[in-house]
C-alpha cells in the first residue's frame, strides 16, 4: 500500500467517523444538536485558514506554497468576503437565529485546536498530514454525515437551504485531492513520509475531542432530566 493509500485507510477506518455523537445524529439529530455542532465548527473554521498559512510558512517549495496559497484562497471565496466559508457559516447560523452573544468556545473544542497548532509546529510534514488527509479528506467525510443528518431534519421543519455544507463538500473534494497530490510530490523520504502519517494520526487523534465535546453536553443534559 502506497502513502497516500495509507493516509486514506488510516481517515476512512479512523474511530473519530464513528464517534457516539455523529453515531446517534445519524439516527436522528435534533435542532439543538444542528446549532451546537456548527457554533463549534464555526471556530475550526476560523483556525483552518491560519493553519494553512502556518504551514506554507514552514517550506521555501514554491509549488508547495502555491498549493496551500490556492486552498487558503478557496476557503476565502476568492477574495469575496461574502463567499468566505466562515461568512458562508455566519449566514447561515443567522438565519437559524443562533444568539451569538452566548457564543462559548468548549473546552473540549479549544483543546482540539491548541492540538492542532502543536502538531502544525512540528513541522512542514507533520501540517500537511494534520490539513491534507485529517483535515480536508476527513472533513467531507464527516461533512457527508452531518450533511444528511441536515436533510431528515429538514423534511420535520422549515430550515433553509444547506449551502454551508454543500460549499464545503464541493470544496474539500477538490482541495483533499489536492493536498494528496502535493503529500506525493513532497514526501519522497522515508522520514518525511512517516511526518505525514504522524502528522495525519495526530490530528485525528485531537478531533475526537471535538466530540468528546459534543458528548460531555449530552450526559450532562440527561443528568438534568
Amino acid at each position: 500500500m502506497n502513502l497516500i493509500e495509507t493516509l486514506k485507510k488510516d481517515v476512512e477506518t479512523h474511530p473519530v467517523l464513528v464517534s457516539r455523537w455523529l453515531l446517534e445524529r445519524n439516527i436522528s439529530m435534533s435542532f439543538n444538536d444542528l446549532i451546537l455542532w456548527l457554533s463549534q465548527e464555526y471556530f475550526v473554521s476560523i483556525g483552518f485558514v491560519d493553519w494553512f498559512l502556518q504551514v506554507a510558512a514552514k517550506t521555501r517549495d514554491q509549488n508547495a506554497k502555491i498549493v496551500l496559497v490556492e486552498n487558503i484562497w478557496g476557503e476565502l471565496g476568492e477574495g469575496k468576503i461574502a463567499d468566505t466559508h466562515v461568512s458562508i457559516l455566519i449566514e447561515f447560523l443567522t438565519k437559524l437565529n443562533f444568539d451569538f452573544s452566548n457564543h462559548t468556545l468548549l473546552p473540549e473544542t479549544k483543546t482540539y485546536l491548541d492540538k492542532m497548532e502543536s502538531i502544525i509546529g512540528k513541522g512542514f510534514f507533520y501540517g500537511l498530514g494534520a490539513l491534507g488527509p485529517a483535515n480536508e479528506y476527513l472533513l467531507k467525510l464527516e461533512y457527508s454525515q452531518i450533511a444528511q443528518a441536515y436533510k431528515k431534519l429538514k423534511l420535520e421543519m422549515s430550515l433553509p437551504e444547506g449551502k454551508f455544507f454543500q460549499v464545503n463538500l464541493d470544496a474539500d473534494e477538490g482541495h483533499s485531492q489536492r493536498m494528496f497530490e502535493l503529500i506525493e510530490k513532497t514526501a519522497i523520504t522515508d522520514e518525511s513520509k512517516n511526518q505525514v502519517l504522524e502528522g495525519n494520526l495526530l490530528a485525528l487523534v485531537a478531533r475526537q475531542d471535538f466530540y468528546t465535546g459534543l458528548s460531555r453536553l449530552d450526559r450532562e443534559r440527561l443528568t438534568k432530566v
